[in-house]
């Protein structure tokens, strides 16, 4: 499947399942903040851990009064400038968290495209490590490297990743502690990060 299709079907879900789909995208994101932040010693990475279990506690009790507004205020602070370190592994951190911040701009402005910008985020990640792996081969021309990217293994199981989880979303209807837990356990059953590092 290609990604026009899965962000296609995507938009064809009903705004929670979409949501549910971006919180599920989420989870396989946070650990390359986490990791990051231990590495670095900068930032904190209790605050997004936190944050997330807040939005899986929105998607189940939707009325629940969360200030999301302040948590992206402060997701802000501990969000690193990418020309302040000199690691690869800033990139993924930051995608992390501008991800997030689409996730709560989406919950607040009940916009959808916030979260179809989560998956889109966490695709452009593995594209960027795809492509950061890719710097000793032999490639002079864009079209190979969007090739080398399309074609790479991590690709092909985020994509598949994705069309799953949008298979799954669209069969529940209203998302309690039953069917949370369920997508809790895939993240688990999937055992790796969308980068493909393993899950602690």
């Amino acid at each position: 499947m290609s990604k026009a299709n899965n962000f296609q079907k995507m938009r064809e879900l009903s705004f929670y399942q979409q949501a549910a789909v971006a919180i599920v995208l989420l989870e396989r994101m946070l650990p390359n903040y986490q990791l990051f932040a231990e590495v670095s010693s900068f930032g904190d990475a209790a605050l997004p851990r936190h944050t997330l279990d807040l939005v899986w506690e929105w998607l189940q009790v939707r009325r629940a009064k969360i200030n999301f507004e302040r948590l992206q205020e402060e997701l802000e602070l501990i969000t690193p400038e990418v020309s302040h370190f000199d690691m690869f592994g800033v990139y993924p951190a930051v995608d992390a968290m501008i991800a997030l911040d689409s996730m709560l701009n989406g919950i607040r402005e009940q916009d959808s495209t916030e979260f179809i910008n989560v998956a889109k985020i966490s695709q452009a990640s593995v594209a960027r490590l795809i492509e950061h792996e890719s710097a000793d081969l032999d490639i002079s021309t864009e079209a190979e490297l969007k090739k080398v990217v399309r074609d790479h293994e991590l690709m092909a199981y985020e994509m598949d990743c994705l069309a799953e989880l949008i298979e799954i979303c669209a069969a529940v209807q209203s998302f309690d502690r039953e069917q949370i837990q369920q997508l809790k356990a895939w993240v688990k059953e999937q055992g790796v990060t969308n980068l493909g590092m393993e899950l602690s």
